[in-house]
């Protein structure tokens, strides 16, 4: 599996993103490599075997104006592409 995450090492959001999708990955075991870019974005972008993973959502959240998904979102997609559903 090959994972791209570009996010900004400025914003602790993103890097818990980071931080989730390196944990997820090394808890579960799955081979996998990891592409990290560090860029002054204001949402990280997360692509997994080339397919960007996108929110669905048409309007931000409370809490956070971001369009980007949830870490709950991000689990789910990993895990759907481990197991090629």
């Amino acid at each position: 599996m090959d994972i791209g995450l570009v996010y900004s090492h400025k914003d602790p959001r993103q890097t818990k993103t980071r931080d989730f999708v390196r944990d997820f990955v090394k808890r579960r075991g799955i081979l996998a490599r990891i592409f990290e870019t560090q860029e002054d974005v204001s949402s990280p972008t997360l692509t997994i075997n080339g397919r960007t993973l996108t929110d669905q959502r048409k309007t931000p959240r409370e809490d956070s104006p971001q369009m980007y998904p949830s870490i709950r979102d991000i689990a789910d997609a990993l895990e759907r592409h481990v197991w090629g559903l």
